[in-house]
C-alpha cells in the first residue's frame, strides 16, 4: 500500500512540474521574432551555411550568434521603435540589415500578458555581404514557427 501511495504522490508532483513549466515556454516562445534562411544569390533552391557568423542587434548590445555555423536566423524585433537593426559579421565582411517595422498590441492571456505582433514595412541592408532580402511572410505573429524573410548572399 504505501509503494502505491508514493508512486501516485510522484506522478502528480511529476505532473505539476510538467504543467509549470509547459505554460512558462508558451509565454517566451519566440514571441516577436524575424524568422530567416540564408540562401546563396548564385543558387537560390538551396539555403547556404555562413560560418564564423556573428549577428548582433545594433542599439541593445544583445549577442545573437558569436562566430558560429548559421543558416537560420530569428532576430528579435524592437518593442519600443519601428526600426530594428542588426550587425552581420562573416569573417572580415560586415553588413547592416534594417527593419522598418509596424506594432501591434496582442493579448496572450492572463499568465503571459501582453506582447507585440509586428508587421515588416521593408528590409534593406548595406551590401557587403546580403544580395538580397525577400520578404515572404511580412507578419511577424506571437507564436508561429514560420519563415518571415530569405536573405541573399553574395
Amino acid at each position: 500500500m504505501r509503494v502505491s501511495l508514493g508512486l501516485g504522490f510522484f506522478f502528480i508532483m511529476l505532473a505539476i512540474a510538467f504543467a509549470a513549466c509547459t505554460r512558462a515556454e508558451i509565454c517566451l516562445s519566440n514571441q516577436h521574432a524575424v524568422q530567416g534562411r540564408f540562401f546563396s544569390a548564385i543558387n537560390t533552391r538551396n539555403d547556404t551555411i555562413l560560418n564564423e557568423v556573428s549577428v548582433r542587434g545594433l542599439g541593445n548590445d544583445s549577442l545573437l550568434h558569436a562566430n558560429e555555423q548559421v543558416s537560420r536566423l530569428f532576430l528579435p524585433l524592437s518593442f519600443s521603435t519601428d526600426t530594428t537593426a542588426f550587425l552581420i559579421a562573416d569573417g572580415t565582411r560586415v553588413d547592416t540589415l534594417w527593419f522598418k517595422h509596424q506594432r501591434e498590441h496582442y493579448f496572450i492571456s492572463r499568465e503571459c500578458g501582453l506582447t507585440w505582433n509586428f508587421n515588416i514595412d521593408s528590409a534593406w541592408f548595406a551590401g557587403t555581404i546580403i544580395d538580397s532580402v525577400y520578404t515572404g511572410n511580412p507578419n511577424v505573429n506571437y507564436g508561429e514557427n514560420i519563415e518571415n524573410i530569405r536573405i541573399f548572399i553574395r
